[in-house]
């Protein structure tokens, strides 16, 4: 009996991670974020100087409150789990289908903002309910296609709350081209909306809870692309107000 309780625990932990193979890359870069934070909560070095003098300010470029009855043709989802509810985008279950903003971003520098909320919810399996958390916030931009990984995965909370990244066409790591930048340890509060940024200045990118710096990624082959999106695997996610800045002309 113990020895079948033990084989659905086990079970039940793994159908909630993400169906994705744990990469030698990803083990380099979790040893790597644990050495780098350990005793101090921070990786040793934060974002350039550069970035934090644009965490205000530029052009607005574009911006979306969703306070409408449908999607509109500015968007579209990868997914028919992308739901506009109460003026707000919604998401239970994408698995990397994202909803993707089909106008293009400007060129250079510039700055996303939008709100996200990850929620608990409760999830039931051989008969019993428990509460599940994953965290797990994530939004892609500079993306040559509006496609999964065809730029640059932002991600607060990852596998499990426990991973902050910035990933280079593949978020784990993995494959031609692909890198990964992992940040602070810093978890996604169960709840709580946050006000996410990514910023781009020349071949540097940020990412941002707030004005709580998360990690960056410098890229001298850097992907222009001009597609930004939502996306989500398994976590509740409510997105709304985005904000789009170009930041060209700021001093």
């Amino acid at each position: 009996m113990k020895l079948l309780l033990a084989a659905t625990l086990i079970w039940c932990i793994l159908g909630c991670r993400e169906r994705y193979p744990d990469t030698t890359a990803l083990e380099r870069a979790r040893t790597h974020r644990t050495a780098a934070t350990s005793g101090r909560g921070v990786i040793e070095s934060g974002p350039p100087e550069a970035i934090t003098a644009r965490l205000t300010g530029g052009t607005l470029f574009f911006s979306d409150d969703f306070e409408r009855d449908m999607l509109g043709p500015e968007w579209n989802a990868s997914a028919s789990t992308w739901k506009l509810v109460d003026g707000t985008i919604v998401n239970h279950h994408a698995d990397n289908a994202g909803f993707w903003l089909l106008k293009e971003l400007p060129e250079g520098d510039i700055r996303i903002e939008f709100d996200v909320r990850s929620d608990s919810y409760s999830t039931r399996k051989n008969g019993k309910t428990a509460e599940v958390f994953p965290g797990d916030l994530k939004c892609e931009a500079f993306n040559t296609k509006p496609k999964h990984q065809t730029g640059y995965v932002f991600i607060y909370g990852g596998w499990n709350n426990q991973i902050n990244r910035i990933a280079r066409l593949e978020e784990h790591g993995d494959g031609e081209g692909a890198r990964v930048e992992d940040g602070v340890s810093q978890k996604v509060v169960a709840g709580q909306t946050y006000r996410m940024k990514v910023i781009r200045v020349g071949n540097t990118v940020a990412w941002y809870a707030d004005t709580t710096y998360l990690a960056h990624m410098t890229d001298e082959d850097f992907i222009s692309g001009r597609y930004f999106g939502f996306n989500n695997w398994r976590s509740h996610l409510t997105f709304d107000n985005v904000e789009v800045f170009a930041l060209a002309d700021q001093k």
